[in-house]
């Protein structure tokens, strides 16, 4: 009996380090010290991500010069660069590997090269096509490595179907599905760190979470490489369903800080820490890495992360606005009260006196000298308006009808019929800008004196947006890639269609305009704060200064007064916004270019039944 007790007492003694580990809470200055090792890393973003294409390049060279028989592990190399920064690439790497000899003679190569496809499709969102490559392969020829790598493959496919299926809310589970791979793969591991965090993984699926989070610790301080962010990545999970933001914010900080590193877009914890630190009320912090995300949200292997871009861009962006908003009032207000304190206290006792003598003749003179201060002020609005607007529209007019007249003249000659086709195109081109700046200047002038005329109808967002494509196709530039990404598909708007098309239409020839290389990015997202969609339109293009945000919408304004129009675009695009009782606005924030955020409100249908096909006038 006696043995026994020393025996449980020695059992005891060396549990309570693990169980002390395990349960450790990290401080809010370790937890400041992991964001701002994550804020560095995101500063260094594009010089890491450099460096990985880098690594990737010199070996697509020892590729292209090797000898054939280091030829198909040279390519293994090379997939292995590839496979989390270039999905394409990697696809061709893997088809160099099947148009060897060696790939028809080796089953085992076969199958290497199909799980890692299957791999790469899991990675591009192709979960389904993913799943179907290895539901079609049968293990049990493989070798133990090669199955362990087959399940491994099967789980991740699982698990974003998983995800997916969450997300769009359906029925569908493969939690079952998940549990035998995880079965599997711990069957397989051999004793060691892998098999433990495997084991770790195996009981959070089974809701032992205790014991989960015990096993995980036990490695902790051990891990490297790989078994580093994975170690991490499942001791946030862990803590993610014990409900402990404390510590699954430092481990989340921590492993999207390894992978930004590694130079991937392919960011395993940083959507997830920008919904808690959200949920937290961090709201600056959310932001930036909500930017870090977006920035590569449409980029090999991120582009999954734009269903959790879609859920907190809306409501992070109008947060993190009202946030800076507060706190630029409030240190005004901090700078500020002390001096108008002590001014008011030393006017107040040196007019008061003064102040109850010339108090009458002073208010008649105020009233005076105001009135005269507007009218003189609304004069030299009035003419510099009509001065501009009279310098602007001798070009924009002059300019189409000399070229019309022109070659109208030379219609006359004798021309080729190519000549002839040649100048009918010079003439019709003229004639639609003049057309165009006509339609400018009587748009202004009717929602300026409110008879501007809105019709408001049921539209079909995708449709609307995927139809300015059409119409802005021969204006997109060469080497300029332009796409609709809808964050959220299906939406449907009660508005005016032709004006809210208007408005898209301006702002993307605007970026076609001003964007010689990159994309030009239109998306649409439902904003649930108010019932009402954002249009967004993204360019990599010169950009607009960050003091020239607001002075763009009004009239007669243009940053660049060589190029052609009255600068009426963006003043017509604020007014439609204006009357549909929505916004338009710069997003200053981003600086790759110019995104403008088009916000329309969904209008109720309270008239459609009584007269649905008359116009409404709503004034300016």
């Amino acid at each position: 009996m006696q043995r026994i007790r020393i025996v449980i007492l020695l059992l005891a003694l060396s549990a309570a380090p693990l169980m002390a580990l395990a349960q450790k809470t990290y401080s809010t200055k370790e937890i400041e010290a992991a964001l701002t090792a994550l804020d560095s890393a995101i500063a260094h973003k594009s010089t890491y991500q450099a460096q990985r294409r880098l690594h990737a390049d010199s070996l697509e060279k020892v590729v292209n010069t090797c000898s054939q028989d280091v030829y198909i592990e040279k390519c293994k190399e090379l997939y292995w660069a590839l496979c989390d920064i270039d999905g394409n690439k990697s696809l061709k790497t893997l088809e160099r590997i099947e148009a060897t000899d060696a790939y028809t003679k080796d089953v085992n190569l076969q199958a290497w090269v199909m799980l890692n496809k299957s791999q790469i499709f899991g990675t591009m969102g192709l979960y389904h096509k993913a799943n179907a490559i290895t539901n079609e392969m049968d293990p049990s020829p493989l070798t133990k490595e090669e199955r362990l790598h087959y399940y491994r493959t099967c789980l991740g496919n699982y698990q974003k179907i998983e995800e997916y299926t969450q997300n769009l809310h359906t029925e569908d589970s493969a939690d079952s599905k998940i549990q035998a791979c995880i079965d599997s793969i711990f069957l397989l591991h051999p004793e060691g760190f892998s098999k433990n965090i495997t084991l770790a993984t195996r009981e959070m699926s089974k809701k032992h979470l205790s014991k989960a989070l015990y096993v995980a610790t036990r490695y902790l301080n051990k891990a490297d490489g790989n078994n580093y962010l994975y170690l991490h990545t499942t001791l946030a999970s862990i803590y993610e369903m014990l409900q402990d933001s404390t510590n699954n914010i430092y481990y989340l900080a921590v492993t999207a800080t390894e992978d930004i590193k590694n130079g991937t877009t392919d960011y395993q914890a940083l959507p997830y820490l920008v919904q808690l630190l959200h949920e937290q009320g961090d709201i600056s912090h959310a932001y930036k890495y909500l930017i870090c995300t977006m920035e590569d949200a449409n980029i090999y292997p991120s582009r999954s992360l734009a269903l959790e871009i879609s859920r907190n861009f809306p409501v992070i962006n109008n947060e993190y606005n009202l946030y800076q908003e507060k706190l630029e009032k409030s240190d005004k207000i901090q700078k500020d009260s002390l001096t108008i304190t002590f001014a008011l206290l030393g006017v107040s006792l040196c007019a008061v006196f003064y102040l109850g003598w010339r108090h009458n003749n002073t208010v008649e003179e105020k009233r005076r000298a105001d009135e005269l201060q507007k009218a003189l002020e609304q004069a030299n609005i009035a003419d510099r308006i009509k001065n501009v607007f009279i310098q602007n529209m001798r070009h924009e007019i002059r300019t189409p009808l000399n070229a019309i007249m022109g070659f109208a003249q030379l219609m006359s000659n004798d021309l080729t019929e190519e000549e002839r086709n040649l100048y009918n195109g010079y003439i019709l081109e003229s004639n639609n800008q003049l057309l165009s700046t006509l339609d400018d200047i009587i748009d202004v002038s009717n929602m300026e004196v409110g008879t501007f005329n809105f019709q408001f109808e049921h539209a079909d967002v995708d449709q609307l947006c995927q139809s300015q494509e059409e119409a802005i196709r021969e204006l997109i530039p060469d080497g300029v890639c332009y796409s609709y990404q809808p964050l959220q598909e299906g939406l449907c708007l009660h508005t005016d269609r032709k004006r809210v098309s208007q408005v898209l239409f301006n702002l993307l020839s605007n970026a076609c305009k001003n964007t010689t290389s990159g994309s030009i990015t239109l998306s649409v997202a439902h904003y649930i704060a108010n019932n009402s969609v954002q249009f967004i339109v993204t360019d990599t293009g010169v950009g607009v200064p960050a003091d020239k945000a607001k002075k763009i919408f009004e009239h007669f304004e243009k940053l660049d007064h060589y190029s052609p129009g009255l600068g009426l675009g963006l003043y017509v695009c604020n007014l439609i916004a204006q009357a549909l009782g929505g916004e338009i606005y710069l997003d200053t924030g981003y600086t790759q270019g110019a995104r403008f955020v088009f916000t329309v409100p969904n209008q109720p249908a309270e008239t459609e039944a009584g007269d649905s096909d008359s116009e409404n006038n709503i004034p300016s």
